[in-house]
């Protein structure tokens, strides 16, 4: 089910957004933990202490409520029809941390005799919502949620207080509230083009690895004669474990050597002339039994040296073959 909030992306992706949200939440907490405790040093003496304790539980309590809420979601099944209900779980938290953080600006804020706590409380609450821009760029309700309840009372605090003499604190306000919001749609755009890029890619491979394991023929991925991947069928085919076969010579089972200089020959032949190759050579399985096999193979591009190669029993069709022209054998 793809969000509101985000309708260019896929379920898939959707998904891997709010992952990486919770991701950013335990650095988040860190850096209110030493917000809160610095701003509990500096209000110490500037504020009622009842006014701070009660402020500083009430930070903590919410930072607790969010530590569980990560733990919960990192032990839930991130179904696609629940994924929005805990993006809109984490905006809540979010937005009652920023309630906390607008009280700076109102029951907390210090008196004219303490103008260096002001000053600290103006440049803390600027940090804490840019340090929110960037945490929490990947929800775009969750910006918004934190943002304004943070903002918000420093910019009515400064156009109550200075009258006339506000236009330039509101001013600076309104760029620093611009410059949040552009860091925050920079980010959140890069971000959810590369998700849904790698997402479409982790498809991509998954297709690719449940055609390579579900494969009628024999697959081997070879690079310089040595078999890098392969498929269960390949193994079933040579009667060997696909253990033994990673970073086995991939000539050592044809039937002789003769055989397998001439794969390699015709194999490179058609490679140089960009041409798949394809032809039929004798190969032996574990336990010294013969068998006809059909390879084709494709060297990768981007001037690697791998190639793909796919391997068919065909002896069933070479002795049919034989039998109905047996003169030709002759």
């Amino acid at each position: 089910m793809n969000s509101i909030f985000s309708p260019n992306l896929s379920s898939d992706a959707e998904v891997r957004r709010v992952e990486m949200l919770f991701d950013s939440l335990p650095s988040s907490i860190v850096v209110a933990l030493i917000s809160i405790f610095l701003c509990f040093l500096v209000l110490f003496d500037a504020v009622a202490l009842q006014i701070l304790k009660a402020w500083a539980a009430y930070m903590l309590s919410v930072s607790a409520l969010r530590v569980w809420l990560w733990y919960m979601f990192g032990n839930a099944d991130h179904v696609r029809n629940s994924i929005s209900r805990w993006e809109w779980a984490f905006a809540a938290g979010a937005f009652l941390t920023s309630l906390g953080w607008g009280a700076l600006f109102g029951p907390l804020y210090p008196s004219a005799a303490h103008a260096d706590a002001q000053m600290f409380i103006g440049l803390m609450v600027v940090i804490t919502a840019f340090t929110g821009s960037v945490f929490l760029a990947l929800s775009n309700v969750t910006f918004w949620l934190f943002i304004i309840p943070t903002l918000g009372p420093a910019v009515l605090h400064y156009a109550s207080t200075l009258g006339r003499q506000a236009q330039w604190p509101i001013t600076a306000a309104a760029c620093c509230i611009a410059v949040f919001i552009i860091v925050q749609r920079t980010l959140y755009r890069s971000t959810t083009a590369n998700v849904k890029r790698s997402t479409e890619a982790e498809s991509v491979l998954a297709e690719q690895q449940a055609i390579f394991e579900s494969s009628p023929m024999g697959i081997a991925v070879v690079h310089d004669n040595r078999i890098l991947k392969c498929n269960q069928r390949l193994g079933e085919l040579l009667g060997c474990r696909l253990q033994d076969l990673a970073s086995a010579a991939f000539d050592a089972h044809f039937v002789s050597a003769a055989e397998a200089e001439q794969f390699c020959a015709d194999s490179i032949a058609a490679f140089d002339r960009g041409h798949p190759a394809q032809g039929m050579y004798r190969l032996r399985r574990a336990d010294g039994t013969q068998f006809w096999a059909e390879l084709s193979g494709r060297k990768m591009k981007g001037g690697t040296t791998h190639s793909v190669w796919m391997i068919a029993d065909v002896t069933l069709r070479v002795a049919g073959e034989r039998r109905a022209h047996p003169r030709d054998q002759a």
